[in-house]
C-alpha cells in the first residue's frame, strides 16, 4: 500500500477509489444480510406506495381545479350582486333600459353562480376531499409498511462507518474517534500545533488522524471578519430661477435635482473556513506559500504560455536574488511547468525546499494540478516549519457530518443510494485534501521520533472538542438575549471532576442600532443641504454560560437508544435540560454546577 500511494493521483484512480467502492457496497450488503429484511417485499411497498402516491397527486389536481373553480363562481356571484345593484339604481335614476339590462343581467348571474357552486362544485369538492384524505391515509399506510421493514436494517447504521470505510481501504490513514487530549499533546510539544484562542473564530467541525504516525486535523471554523457597509441615502432639492426671454419678458425656471451621500461604517461578515493542518518533521526549517493556478481549467495552449511567461518571470527573480547574495539567492527547479504552476516562490530554504520536491514529487504535483477529473490545483497548500496547511475550494462544501441518521430510509435503494453518495464524496474529500501531502514520497519515508506523552493532563477534552460541542447545541442556547448576528463561541476550561471538564462558554456578538447620519451636500441652488443617510451600527455583546463535558464509552447510536431511559433521563434532568452528544462527548449546559455531574451520569451507565 506504501508503493501505492508514492503516487497518489494514480492510486486513487487506478485502485482506491474502486476498491473503496467495493468495500462500501460490501459492507451494505452484509448490513442488508445482518438485517434480514426483505429486500424485495420492501421494493415491491414503495413501488406500490409510490403508485398510490401518483393517484393521489391526480386527485389533489382535481381538487385544485375546483377549488379555483368555486372561488371564479364566487367572484361572479358578487359581480352579480354589483350589477344587480347597480341596475336598481339606474332605475331610480329613470334610466330604465339600462337598469332593466343590468337588473337581468346580475340577478341571473348571481343565481346560476351560486346554484352552480352551491350544488354542483362544492359536492364535487367534498368528495374529492375525502378521497384525498383516504388516499392519503392509503398511501401513509405504505410508507409507514416501508419504514417497519426497513427497521431492522436502519437500526444497524453507524456513525463510524465512513471511519471504518476509510482504514479498510487505506491502512495507513488511521481516523480518530475525536481530538483526545494526547493527540493535541503530540501535535503541540512535537510540531507547535496552538491552542484555538483566537476570539473571531470557533471550531464547529472536526476531524483528527494520522497518516504512518503522523498527525493531521481538519478543522472547520465560524469565522468573524471586519469589514465594512456603505450606506447610501437621497433627498431631492426643488428651487426656481427667473431669467429674461429674448423679448424682455421674465421667464421663471424649476430646476429638481437628487443629492445622493454615502456613508461607510464598520460591520462584521461570518464565513466558514476548512483546513487541514498535518504534522512532519521532514524539512523542519522550511517554509513557503502556494495559491491555486487552477491549471486543470486550462487548455493545452493556455498551459503553455503561462509556462512560457511565468518561467521568463522566474528567471528575472533568479538573476535578481542572485545579486542580493547567497543567503537571499533563489533558484528555480529546472522543471520549468511544476516551478510556474505550483509557484512557492517565497521559499525560505533552497536545500529544504528541493529535498521535498524531488524529482517524483513535482511529477505527482503537476498530475494532481493538471488533472481534469478530480480537483486540480484548487489548494493552498503553506508549510511553516514543521506544519503544513491545505485549504481546498472544494473541503469548504465537505460534509463533514458522519452521523447514523443520514442513511436511515424506507427504500431500501434509496438508503443504499445515500450510503454510497456520502461515503464516496467523503472520501474523495478527504483523499484529495491529503494529497498534495501524499505527493511528496519524503512525507511518507519519514516516520516521526518517539513522543513522551505525559502521565496526567490538566483537562479532559481540547479547546478544539470543546467548541465543536457547544456549536453542536447551537448558538442560540449561548448568545446574549441582545444579538442579532452570528455567534462566535469559544471556551475557556473551569475544572476538571474525574472524566468531566467544567467549561466556560463565552458568545460573542453584535447588537444593531438604526442610526442616521446628517451629510451636508451642495445642492444646485447654490446651498448647502443635510443628505439622512441611514446606517446600521454594530454594538459588541457577550455572554458567558458554563456546560460540562464527559466521554461516554458509546456510540452515537447507543446514547440515543439510553436516553429514553428513565434513569438515564432523571439524572441528565437534574443538571440540564438539554444536552448533546456526538463523537462519543457528552455536551450539556449547567444550571447548578454544584452538583456531582461525573458520578450522577456514572452511577446510570
Amino acid at each position: 500500500m506504501e508503493d501505492i500511494l508514492l503516487e497518489p493521483l494514480k492510486a486513487y484512480k487506478e485502485v482506491l477509489s474502486k476498491k473503496f467502492d467495493e468495500n462500501a457496497k460490501k459492507h451494505f450488503e452484509q448490513l442488508v444480510k445482518q438485517s434480514e429484511m426483505n429486500v424485495e417485499e420492501n421494493r415491491a411497498t414503495v413501488q406500490e406506495y409510490k403508485q398510490e402516491m401518483d393517484v393521489l397527486a391526480g386527485l389533489k389536481k382535481k381538487l385544485s381545479r375546483q377549488k379555483g373553480l368555486r372561488a371564479f363562481l364566487i367572484i361572479l356571484a358578487v359581480l352579480g350582486v354589483v350589477m344587480l345593484a347597480v341596475g336598481i339604481y339606474l332605475l331610480v335614476q329613470s334610466d330604465t333600459l339600462v337598469g332593466a339590462i343590468l337588473t337581468s343581467v346580475g340577478v341571473v348571474l348571481t343565481i346560476i353562480s351560486i346554484i352552480v357552486a352551491v350544488k354542483v362544485v362544492t359536492p364535487k369538492i367534498k368528495r374529492l376531499t375525502e378521497e384525498c384524505n383516504k388516499q392519503d391515509k392509503l398511501a401513509g399506510d405504505l410508507k409507514e409498511k416501508a419504514w417497519e421493514q426497513m427497521a431492522s436494517l436502519n437500526g444497524l447504521f453507524e456513525s463510524d462507518i465512513t471511519k471504518k470505510l476509510i482504514e479498510s481501504t487505506v491502512p495507513l490513514i488511521q481516523i480518530d474517534d475525536n481530538f483526545n487530549m494526547r493527540r493535541y499533546d503530540y501535535l503541540s510539544g512535537k510540531y507547535g500545533f496552538g491552542e484555538n484562542d483566537d476570539e473571531d473564530r470557533s471550531t464547529i467541525a472536526l476531524l483528527t488522524g494520522e497518516i504512518l504516525g503522523n498527525p493531521f486535523v481538519v478543522d472547520r471554523e465560524l469565522v468573524k471578519t471586519m469589514g465594512t457597509e456603505t450606506y447610501t441615502g437621497s433627498i431631492v432639492i426643488h428651487w426656481t430661477t427667473t431669467t429674461r426671454d429674448s423679448k424682455g419678458n421674465r421667464v421663471t425656471q424649476h430646476h429638481t435635482q437628487t443629492l445622493v451621500a454615502t456613508v461607510t461604517k464598520p460591520k462584521p461578515f461570518y464565513s466558514e473556513q476548512t483546513r487541514l493542518i498535518y504534522g512532519n518533521e521532514a524539512a523542519p526549517d522550511l517554509v513557503f506559500s502556494h495559491a491555486p493556478s487552477h491549471a486543470e481549467n486550462m487548455s493545452e495552449r493556455a498551459l503553455e504560455s503561462k509556462v512560457k511567461s511565468g518561467a521568463k518571470k522566474i528567471q528575472r527573480k533568479q538573476e535578481k536574488d542572485l545579486k542580493k547574495g547567497v543567503e537571499a539567492s533563489f533558484t528555480g527547479m529546472g522543471n520549468e511547468e511544476f516551478d510556474v504552476l505550483f509557484g512557492a516562490l517565497d521559499r525560505n530554504n533552497e536545500v529544504q525546499f528541493r529535498l521535498l520536491f524531488t524529482p517524483l514529487a513535482q511529477k505527482n504535483m503537476i498530475e494532481l494540478m493538471k488533472d481534469k477529473d478530480t480537483y486540480g490545483d484548487d489548494f493552498y497548500f503553506n508549510k511553516s516549519k514543521c506544519l503544513n496547511f491545505i485549504s481546498s475550494e472544494h473541503s469548504q462544501y465537505w460534509d463533514l457530518n458522519t452521523e447514523y441518521t443520514r442513511y436511515q430510509s424506507y427504500y431500501v435503494d434509496d438508503a443504499f443510494n445515500k450510503f454510497m453518495s456520502f461515503n464516496r464524496n467523503y472520501f474523495k474529500s478527504l483523499y484529495f485534501d491529503l494529497a498534495p501531502l501524499l505527493a511528496i514520497p519524503l512525507y511518507q519515508q519519514h516516520k516521526p521520533h518517539e513522543y513522551i506523552y505525559k502521565d496526567v493532563y490538566p483537562r479532559n477534552y481540547t479547546s478544539y472538542e470543546a467548541e465543536y460541542a457547544v456549536n453542536k447545541l447551537g448558538q442560540q442556547l449561548f448568545e446574549n438575549k441582545l444579538s442579532q448576528t452570528k455567534a462566535i463561541l469559544k471556551t475557556a476550561f473551569v475544572k476538571k471532576d474525574g472524566n468531566t471538564d467544567e467549561v466556560k462558554v463565552t458568545a460573542h456578538s453584535f447588537n444593531t442600532q438604526q442610526r442616521v447620519e446628517l451629510v451636508p451636500k451642495l445642492g444646485g441652488d447654490g446651498h448647502m443641504h443635510n443628505v439622512p443617510v441611514h446606517w446600521t451600527e454594530y454594538i459588541p455583546v457577550q455572554r458567558d454560560s458554563s456546560v460540562k463535558l464527559k466521554q461516554l464509552n458509546m456510540s452515537d447510536k447507543q446514547f440515543d437508544q439510553k436516553s429514553s431511559d428513565e434513569n438515564f433521563k432523571s439524572a441528565l434532568g437534574k443538571h440540564c435540560k438539554t444536552y448533546s452528544f456526538s463523537r462519543g462527548i457528552l455536551c450539556c449546559p449547567i444550571d447548578k454546577g454544584n452538583l456531582p455531574f461525573d458520578k450522577d451520569i456514572d452511577n446510570v451507565l
